[in-house]
């Protein structure tokens, strides 16, 4: 009885310490966090719309968003205006926004640099696997912090090695890895889910965008299925 108690205790998040909380994020994110095949992918096309290895690298380094990056390389080979490449990634990643108010209880009281780095590492990923952890009573940022150091570093990784590939790999399409990107979103929904509400949620949201995307609002697709997440989040606390 004893031993069944330690047991729970072990795998009760609110009993993490920081180096527990790194471990469980390891242990329950890997199948997002060790995702190399989208990063590859947007090497891949990255090189194929013109840029050189060094600058799509730094893309993916600084600007660390799947969504708005595909979406920036589709503006370039059509030859977009700067600020309409600008401004349709900061409406792609405006979700972040509400992403972040779901998170300011566990973000607020850090310093202001803490924060930004934090702010910086979110993504859907990182919200879904976070948003969970601190839902279970764990508490410790160092889940959030492993889960977002781990994913920025497969995704800068995996961008390096497409793009150094570049030619010598087919077109992403034809070998499947455009399918990476959807299987990355189920994988962070099934981690996500915590009971049918959550489900029915990510089925409402799966049909929006589905709709959204039919009717050929692509982008709209993308900022409505995204922010459904946070807002019934920030809800239901």
């Amino acid at each position: 009885m004893q031993s069944r108690g330690v047991s729970r205790a072990v795998l009760d998040p609110a009993n993490d310490n920081a180096r527990n909380a790194s471990l469980r994020a390891l242990r329950e994110g890997w199948p997002v966090l060790l995702e190399p095949f989208v990063g590859v992918a947007f090497g891949v096309l990255a090189r194929g719309a013109g840029l050189d290895r060094l600058t799509a690298t730094a893309m993916s380094a600084l600007v660390f968003a799947g969504a708005a990056q595909f979406a920036m390389l589709d503006l370039l080979r059509s030859e977009a205006l700067p600020v309409v490449v600008i401004a349709t990634v900061l409406l792609i990643n405006s979700r972040h926004l509400l992403m972040a108010t779901a998170l300011r209880p566990w973000f607020t009281p850090q310093p202001l640099l803490a924060r930004l780095g934090l702010g910086f590492l979110l993504t859907d990923e990182t919200f879904a696997l976070s948003t969970s952890y601190y839902a279970r009573g764990g508490h410790r940022l160092a889940y959030h912090l492993t889960g977002g150091l781990v994913l920025w570093s497969v995704w800068v990784g995996a961008t390096l090695l497409g793009a150094s590939a570049g030619a010598a790999l087919p077109e992403p399409r034809q070998i499947g890895l455009d399918f990476a990107v959807t299987a990355a979103f189920i994988a962070i929904v099934v981690i996500g889910v915590r009971d049918r509400l959550d489900i029915a949620i990510a089925l409402l949201a799966a049909l929006v965008a589905g709709l959204l995307r039919a009717s050929g609002f692509a982008v709209v697709a993308v900022l409505i299925a995204g922010a459904m997440a946070p807002v019934l989040t920030v809800a239901r606390r």
